[in-house]
């Protein structure tokens, strides 16, 4: 092993490197250009032997003291930095109020993560065509952000930053199972306020460790593949005899008769995690979606080529309508209810499916998200952008806004600044994005992105173009190590917050 690395690095002089960048029109043609071994064995290196460049004050790139994560440097601290590196002080503004009715009670929270659903293929300004007729017109109804990022490109990362705003750690939270570091998050804060929590889930909660992850926010109702009795219909097997388990209609069905038989009388928080549109994209009645499909395809204002390209995909999109249809009708369902009216919705991807070719780097993140409530008093959509870390911090504003509800005030560990509610785009934030759990090489700062050594400035809709700039280059690779630096001190049984705050709103 001692002369493996060696040997490497000799190999790496005379191939290109990962970050050799051939701008073809669609990363899916630049990915096939990618030498693979270099690829390969350059990242094994960055994985084994990360680097943290050192941080020259008198270059032109310095930036002074702009401290990652935060777009309100002035109002932000952190008072132990070395111990609790992500711990600081800024509290995200209440800025979803101004959209709602008065809240006179502790609203329910219903959070809907649909696999793969990406903007892609989702809203009217989708470049591949909208197959989501019903969420379009949801989003009409909705606070609606069309540059909203997920925080990972695989399902790995959206509870830890969703539901926690937490940082990565070397491969992500959930493999930190079972001893992930000590935090808080929008279960447990709201469990400590009175709320009922749960999970629902068609397939296996141990993928990912999503299990460990809601056992430790001690979610007290989860619902995943075991928990459905008979009568319910799994997706179809493949020819291997696998499933992810039961489809999105099938999950809503359990939903509802769970709520129908509760007798709890505490404001909720339900996470349902969908599955039905994951490869291998079999789903029950299929071609009657693929028909479905077709029609859609040759009623989008497209061109011949680009309908000829969806075309190739029409399982894939056959499950994206399904899902959409399934959306459908668990809102019908949920208008009939009592509750409806003190239920607020967010609906988002948990990341973009990445089966269906995309059109540059950021593209694996770009997913819709909307927040619609009967309680809205007027809708609004959003250009600037956002991520899933920025989520909690905006809710919890709201709740402590308008109910009554506890808060940490000293501080916490956030990773967002709170959702930006400018109509024009623009990107006040700075984050970094996991492709998988090996691979962090994407980070964001206002209007630029890099990807490894590769510098893109990104334009409205989240289309992004190469750039060649040194200093703004140099820039967000100083912040990106800035972030890193802290990343790898997040290890099993760390704690992101002080005891104090464990103790009265988190998860230890």
């Amino acid at each position: 092993m001692a002369l493996l690395f060696p040997a490497v690095s000799i190999f790496f002089y005379f191939i290109p490197s990962k970050s050799t960048t051939f701008h073809l029109g669609s990363e899916y043609e630049n990915n096939l250009t990618i030498n693979k071994t270099a690829f390969f064995l350059s990242a094994s290196v960055d994985y084994i032997f990360p680097s943290f460049d050192e941080i020259d004050i008198y270059a032109d790139s310095y930036i002074g003291d702009y401290d990652g994560m935060d777009s309100n440097k002035s109002q932000t601290t952190y008072p132990f930095e070395y111990e609790y590196p992500f711990y600081h002080s800024n509290q995200a503004p209440d800025v979803l109020s101004p959209f709602f009715q008065p809240i006179k009670s502790q609203p329910n929270i219903v959070i809907i993560l649909v696999e793969g659903l990406g903007s892609a293929f989702s809203n009217e300004e989708a470049y591949l065509g909208s197959f989501t007729p019903f969420l379009d017109s949801l989003a009409n109804k909705s606070l609606y952000w069309k540059n909203m990022l997920s925080a990972g490109g695989r399902t790995f990362a959206v509870l830890p930053s969703l539901m926690s705003s937490m940082p990565f750690g070397k491969n992500g939270i959930l493999e930190m199972a079972p001893n992930m570091p000590s935090h808080l998050s929008l279960y447990s804060i709201l469990k400590r306020n009175g709320y009922q929590t749960s999970f629902f889930y068609g397939g296996n909660t141990e993928f990912d460790n999503m299990k460990s992850y809601l056992i430790k926010n001690h979610v007290d109702q989860i619902i995943e593949e075991k928990s459905f009795p008979d009568g319910y219909t799994k997706l179809p097997v493949t020819s291997q005899n696998f499933t992810w388990g039961y489809s999105d209609d099938q999950l809503y069905r359990l939903y509802f008769e769970r709520k129908n038989k509760s007798v709890n009388k505490k404001p909720e928080l339900n996470v349902i995690l969908t599955v039905a549109t994951h490869d291998p994209f079999l789903i029950k009645n299929q071609e009657k979606y693929i028909d479905m499909a077709k029609l859609r395809i040759d009623k989008l204002s497209l061109g011949a080529e680009k309908k000829a390209e969806n075309n190739n995909f029409l399982h894939q999109y056959s499950c994206i309508m399904y899902a959409d249809e399934s959306l459908k009708k668990f809102f019908q369902e949920y208008a009939k209810r009592s509750d409806y009216n003190q239920t607020i919705f967010i609906i988002t991807g948990d990341h973009r499916m990445p089966e269906i070719p995309m059109s540059t780097k950021i593209d694996r993140y770009h997913v819709p998200l909307l927040i619609y409530s009967p309680m809205l008093k007027r809708n609004a959509q959003f250009a600037s952008v956002s991520t899933h870390f920025d989520i909690i911090p905006s809710v919890l504003s709201l709740l402590g806004k308008q109910t009554n509800i506890k808060l940490p005030k000293a501080g916490n560990s956030w990773m967002g600044d709170g959702l930006d509610t400018f109509r024009v785009f623009r990107n006040i934030h700075q984050f970094p994005l996991m492709q998988n759990k090996s691979t962090l090489i994407d980070f964001i700062m206002n209007e630029y992105h890099m990807n490894g050594n590769s510098l893109f400035k990104i334009t409205e809709n989240m289309d992004e173009s190469p750039i060649s700039d040194e200093i703004k280059l140099k820039q967000l690779q100083a912040e990106f190590n800035r972030f890193k630096e802290k990343n790898a001190k997040v290890k099993p049984g760390f704690k992101l917050v002080p005891d104090s705050l464990i103790s009265r709103y988190g998860i230890n």
